[in-house]
């Protein structure tokens, strides 16, 4: 059984954003929150109905309809997570630029399924955080990392997985704890009832301690200021976790370290798509992965797709993306998948770009 996914680009968000929360719910994208530009938390966000291009050989029909609002959250959460669980969209955590620019517990709800024309409150998430990786599976909402960017972005420390009983209404649990060390901005899913973790990122307060040759580095700005000390790693690993049993183990490098969200095809593939990824050489030396888009005139993260096949253990490169996006959010629905938001090098436009790119699933 091989894997395959066609990119286009699709109609861009009506707002310049990156780090929302987004979900397929009924056919329709939904994208709320996040940060926009001019640099301001989002409490707005809007919905686009998917169309149906079964017929469109050429595959030159836009996959998306007219954007139009969603009811406004009632207090914007900037650089948050979430995803489309028990037919409606949650909005986990965030930062809240009215509490000090510190991450907040807050988890929204638009319960589409029952009509909502309003977002009502969830349980809190147990601990505050911003980026935190979130996803559903079923009725269930899985979170778990992110940062509180106090002092700086370095990560919570939280090793907790937090699961969330939507349609139950129940309350939080701890699925498991994870055994690595502190990140934030990673990728998380389950295949086959089991947990995976891959990649993700920190600036640990007082830099670096032992670092790991496997892992990308960058150092201090001032780096004699720092006595050489490394601020910044990005992860180059896998974790899995059996849920039945709660055991743990680290699998083989993958190809890239990544920072970005991931998604699940098939109860079988973790698919990684851009982010912030880095090359890391046999030396021990790191390189971001950067681009140019001449059309948009930005600077742009990496392009660059990858699956791992939790079967066979093993990483496939797939097809690039049209252009570099970081900082997005995914939402699959039958065989299409989504990203939504970018993060560019662009301060005039505060870093954030509307792209939207949709992907077509093949499995054979």
């Amino acid at each position: 059984m091989s894997l395959q996914i066609t990119w286009r680009e699709a109609p861009v968000y009506p707002a310049l954003i990156k780090g929302p929360s987004v979900g397929i719910v009924a056919g329709h994208l939904l994208v709320a929150g996040g940060m926009a530009y001019p640099w301001r938390e989002a409490e707005y966000g809007f919905g686009a109905p998917i169309l149906d291009d079964a017929d469109d050989a050429q595959d030159t029909a836009p996959p998306l309809g007219e954007w139009y609002p969603l009811p406004p959250i009632p207090i914007g959460p900037g650089w948050t997570s979430g995803a489309a669980v028990a037919g409606g969209l949650a909005v986990v955590g965030g930062r809240r630029r009215a509490v000090g620019n510190r991450a907040t517990a807050d988890v929204w709800f638009l319960d589409v399924q029952a009509g909502a024309t309003a977002w009502s409150r969830l349980p809190d998430r147990p601990t505050t955080a911003m980026v935190a990786t979130t996803f559903a599976h079923d009725d269930q909402l899985y979170t778990a990392f992110g940062t509180d960017w106090h002092p700086h972005e370095h990560a919570t420390g939280d090793p907790n997985i937090y699961r969330l009983d939507v349609r139950a209404k129940s309350g939080w649990e701890i699925v498991a704890r994870f055994p690595g060390e502190p990140r934030w901005m990673c990728g998380m899913g389950i295949c086959g009832n089991k947990l995976y973790i891959v990649g993700g990122h920190d600036i640990p307060v007082g830099g670096v301690v032992e670092p790991k040759p496997h892992n990308a580095f960058r150092l201090f700005a001032d780096p004699a200021a720092h006595g050489g000390k490394i601020s910044h790693v990005t992860f180059r690993e896998v974790w899995e976790c059996d849920l039945a049993t709660g055991d743990w183990q680290e699998l083989p490098r993958p190809p890239r370290a990544f920072v970005a969200d991931a998604f699940t095809v098939a109860d079988r593939w973790i698919v990684l798509t851009g982010g912030q990824s880095w090359v890391v050489n046999p030396d021990g030396t790191s390189v971001l992965i950067m681009g140019h888009v001449p059309d948009l005139d930005l600077v742009c993260l990496s392009h660059e797709v990858f699956a791992f096949d939790t079967l066979e253990g093993s990483w496939q490169a797939l097809d690039p993306l049209p252009y570099g996006i970081a900082s997005h959010r995914v939402a699959v629905w039958k065989d299409q998948v989504f990203l939504v938001g970018n993060e560019t090098r662009d301060k005039v436009r505060s870093n954030t770009f509307g792209t939207v790119f949709s992907g077509k699933i093949h499995t054979d």
